[in-house]
């Protein structure tokens, strides 16, 4: 399976379907937390620009349209470690899911999983073990 074309997209967490991958504040402060936040489709904080640096690797830069930032994760890269922006340039890996058109946001080495844990407003994204079963763990891609 592919992955997500470069463009710019809103990503919608699959278990909690009103939340949003959103850079909080849109704030271009390193280590800034990426959260999930309800639906706002004027919101500049929830567009990110993908940019594919390997199709055959599927590793990726997820950049905040609104601050310019890279999605990555906290120092350091560990269970429980939230995701951040950071100016400085960043790789991801999006893996697909079982189900056409879901997908994990990993780390490069595959063992970590960005994941959404309830869905209230402000709730970090955090790194969890990869686990396909987990919906907390799905993402959608929606074009901008």
């Amino acid at each position: 399976m592919s992955i997500p074309l470069p463009g710019t997209y809103r990503i919608r967490n699959l278990k909690f379907p009103n939340q949003m991958f959103d850079l909080q504040g849109g704030s271009a402060v390193a280590g800034t937390p990426v959260i999930g936040y309800s639906n706002n489709t004027g919101s500049q904080n929830m567009l990110w620009t993908l940019q594919v640096v390997d199709a055959a690797s599927k590793t990726v830069r997820m950049i905040g349209v609104a601050s310019g930032t890279f999605a990555q994760s906290a120092s350091p890269q560990q269970v429980g470690a939230g995701v951040v922006g950071s100016p400085g340039a960043a790789l991801m890996k999006i893996v697909p899911r079982p189900n056409l058109g879901e997908y994990a946001i990993e780390t490069t080495d595959g063992n970590l999983a960005c994941s959404l844990a309830n869905a209230n407003n402000y709730t970090k994204v955090t790194l969890q073990k990869v686990n396909n079963s987990d919906p907390s763990q799905g993402w959608i891609f929606c074009p901008a």
